[in-house]
């Protein structure tokens, strides 16, 4: 298993992480979606969704377009960018964390107090993000 370290986490402090299982049809869902990055799957079926260290970080039960989170602060024409961006969590203060589809499904966070500009994180790939927000 490509997360058996998080799960471990998860039973071992389970008054600060709060995950729930996806069902295989809402997975099958989520594989609808042309080129989604297989660890990001693996995520959603073996660790599932839900809250990191009381509210830290929240992982979605899918992804989501950011007008779903943060429409309320833009509109499409002021910030044609965002819809490249399928969010999968947030960070419980505000900043949509996703995945930048048209430049290879990299990982970024849309800053909410920085007129929702797109920030690239360090991280490769989902499996080094998902292990990082675990780690802090």
């Amino acid at each position: 298993m490509r997360y058996e370290i998080i799960i471990n986490i998860i039973k071992n402090n389970s008054s600060k992480h709060n995950f729930e299982a996806l069902t295989e049809d809402e997975i099958k869902r989520e594989l609808e979606v042309k080129d989604i990055p297989e660890d990001y799957i693996d995520f959603l079926r073996e660790v599932g969704y839900g809250t990191v260290n009381n509210n830290y970080f929240n992982f979605y039960s899918g992804l989501i377009e950011v007008d779903e989170i943060l429409g309320h602060l833009y509109d499409e024409d002021s910030h044609p960018e965002l819809k490249d961006v399928l969010l999968f969590g947030d960070n419980s203060a505000g900043d949509g964390v996703g995945f930048l589809v048209t430049d290879n499904w990299s990982i970024v966070e849309i800053w909410h107090d920085d007129n929702l500009s797109i920030n690239y994180r360090d991280e490769d790939t989902f499996e080094e993000f998902a292990h990082s927000i675990f780690e802090d």
